[in-house]
């Protein structure tokens, strides 16, 4: 699991990095890629035949119910003929779907890594957590941080949190010690460019690999379950409007899957 999160997130620095601090651009060029695998899955995993004639079928039925609004008796019976086709065209289509799930599952939490989250900077201030089945852990911090207040304990949920402040730009650990073990966790502070940033360490490689790529997973003999720090919310500035960085994504992998359609000889 380790060098899979390892090679996703070097494969996803050689294609953001050439970007520098452009967000845009870099999700675009994201877009563009994903568009282009996605036209391509859906063309390998659906008989383009059958999807076109049920496409056909289907934008006919849709036409004959327009036609007939008059006819009641006509038109309850365009309407079912419509379910029909509309269900024949999603089964034909699901193929596609399942396996468009995976490439969306390990790609998504890179772009969350990257363009969902942004550094500290210098003189901000965030809260640090963990979950653990034992207690008497204390946190440590580079030169570059400071500790300063805490930990506050949960013990219902065995949580301690403390807060941190960023004092020098750079990549900083933090230090966790208690139990017989030390883990750490890296925290960016005033980067520029474009980092995957990891914003927890799990246990489980599965949660690691779905909710923070950039990091690496706790040892599996660790007493700690979580090892967090809250990352503050990246501004992605697209066409001039600032929005999540997934809509943006979205519409720009849409738009770039429709323009690709036709030289691909994809139907849809």
């Amino acid at each position: 699991m380790t060098s899979l999160l390892s090679g996703l997130t070097r494969f996803g620095d050689l294609v953001t990095n050439p970007f520098g601090g452009h967000a845009a651009w870099a999700l675009a060029m994201w877009a563009v890629v994903f568009g282009a695998l996605a036209i391509v899955l859906f063309k390998l995993a659906t008989p383009q035949r059958r999807l076109a004639a049920a496409r056909d079928r289907l934008v006919g039925r849709l036409l004959e119910a327009a036609i007939y609004q008059n006819s009641l008796r006509t038109l309850l019976a365009v309407q079912g003929a419509l379910v029909v086709a509309n269900l024949r065209y999603l089964v034909l289509a699901l193929p596609a779907l399942a396996a468009l799930a995976l490439p969306l599952l390990v790609v998504l939490p890179q772009l969350d890594a990257r363009f969902g989250r942004r550094p500290l900077e210098v003189g901000e201030a965030t809260l640090v957590s963990m979950t653990a089945r034992e207690d008497g852990y204390t946190l440590a911090a580079d030169p570059g941080l400071t500790v300063e207040s805490g930990p506050l304990r949960d013990p219902e949920r065995g949580e301690m949190v403390w807060r941190i402040r960023a004092v020098k730009p750079g990549r900083h650990d933090l230090n966790l010690r208690g139990a017989g073990e030390e883990l750490t966790l890296p925290v960016s502070v005033s980067e520029g460019g474009l980092p995957a940033l990891a914003a927890a360490r799990h246990r489980s490689g599965i949660s690691q690999l779905l909710h923070d790529p950039a990091g690496m997973p706790l040892p599996s003999d660790s007493a700690v379950e979580r090892f967090a720090i809250h990352i503050p919310d990246r501004d992605v500035r697209i066409f001039g409007l600032s929005a999540h960085w997934l809509v943006g994504f979205t519409l720009l992998s849409l738009i770039a899957g429709l323009l690709l359609k036709k030289p691909l000889r994809v139907e849809l």
